[in-house]
């Protein structure tokens, strides 16, 4: 167990590597409580916080989820966040843990008197069950999975074991699974029903280590790694989220409209690390000659791969070259540009 943004969250329960490997096998079940949801309502509500994100709210339906970036006025990325169409005049918000705060106050500075913004974070639980196990599982506790037929990325409500949960198709790792939301007081309960209804299908209580190596695998951007206040979306390689041509003007839009034309300085790449050793967040990333271009932003051991895997922002004049080099312990190791993601995922996008 460590401390993380306020909460006691667990690392690992029986090792990463096996945690790991029974998400992409079976199936994995978080607790990640510690996400943040708001919600905001009234009758502008969309067309309010269109104003504030930088993907396209007015696209989605009632029940649909959209990813999208909340930036400052400079394109850097405040949070990066999963946006539920939940009523005609109900929009909820998953956000992450550590910047809670800080996105409910830009939000409440912003937002007019006409919607009301409110944070359900203290009584709101959010469980994750992922992996290819995962739907066989949530239907033999309620056909209510099977009768919704959610596609990826939408959301219903529904009941579990006897809890009326708000069911997401969505997650973190690049499997298929679903994200559970429902009453905090209730959330211990229906842990322990999965646990033990979960033994059929080889269900594995998963922690932070291998949440982190799932979504490193997939290439997906972890806030205060591949995102933060000063870094875009753009440079994270996340311009299909960035709308520059939607109607409604938002936060950062004059500022990533000038990046988006006069491209990046740095920009964010996926690389094999030649050797054992793992590269990791801040080790410096060197061209041919010796020259730091740039920084790794998360890095570790593929299990899947079989081999030490890293992401990290190098100049744009060496994106494209296919061979870098980290500095590990004092040893240059070659870095080998991939294509992301590292391996396939497997969302189902029925």
């Amino acid at each position: 167990m460590v401390p993380f943004a306020g909460y006691e969250m667990p690392v690992q329960y029986q090792g990463l590597l096996e945690e790991t490997k029974a998400c992409r096998r079976d199936v994995g079940l978080f607790d990640v409580s510690h996400m943040g949801q708001f919600s905001i309502r009234g009758k502008t509500s969309l067309e309010e916080m269109q104003k504030l994100v930088t993907n396209d709210l007015s696209k989605i339906k009632i029940g649909q989820a959209q990813y999208h970036m909340l930036c400052n006025e400079r394109g850097g990325v405040i949070d990066d966040l999963v946006i539920y169409r939940r009523e005609e005049a109900h929009i909820y918000v998953c956000v992450n843990a550590s910047n809670r705060d800080a996105d409910f106050t830009w939000m409440k500075e912003r937002l007019p008197r006409t919607v009301d913004l409110e944070d359900h974070s203290e009584t709101t639980s959010l469980l994750a069950v992922q992996g290819p196990k995962a739907e066989l599982l949530l239907s033999a506790l309620s056909p209510d999975i099977k009768n919704h037929n959610l596609k990826y990325y939408w959301a219903a409500e529904v009941t579990l074991a006897g809890i009326r949960c708000y069911l997401s198709r969505t997650g973190y790792t690049g499997e298929d699974g679903f994200e559970i939301y429902l009453p905090h007081t209730q959330a211990s309960h229906l842990w322990n029903v999965l646990l033990e209804k979960g033994k059929t299908f080889n269900l594995t209580p998963c922690g932070l280590g291998a949440r982190d190596t799932l979504r490193l695998e997939m290439g997906y951007p972890l806030h205060g790694h591949e995102l933060s206040t000063e870094i875009s979306p753009l440079q994270a390689g996340l311009s299909w989220v960035v709308k520059l041509q939607k109607t409604t003007p938002f936060i950062g839009q004059e500022a990533l409209q000038k990046e988006s034309t006069e491209g990046s300085k740095t920009l964010l790449r996926a690389y094999r690390v030649k050797d054992r050793r793992i590269a990791r967040q801040g080790y410096s990333i060197f061209d041919k000659e010796g020259k730091k271009v740039g920084t790794i932003t998360s890095g570790t051991h593929s299990p899947h791969l079989e081999a030490p895997i890293a992401m990290g922002f190098v100049e744009r004049a060496v994106a494209e070259e296919e061979t870098l080099w980290v500095e590990i312990r004092e040893s240059k190791i070659p870095l080998i540009k991939i294509k992301l993601p590292f391996i396939a995922p497997h969302t189902k996008k029925i």
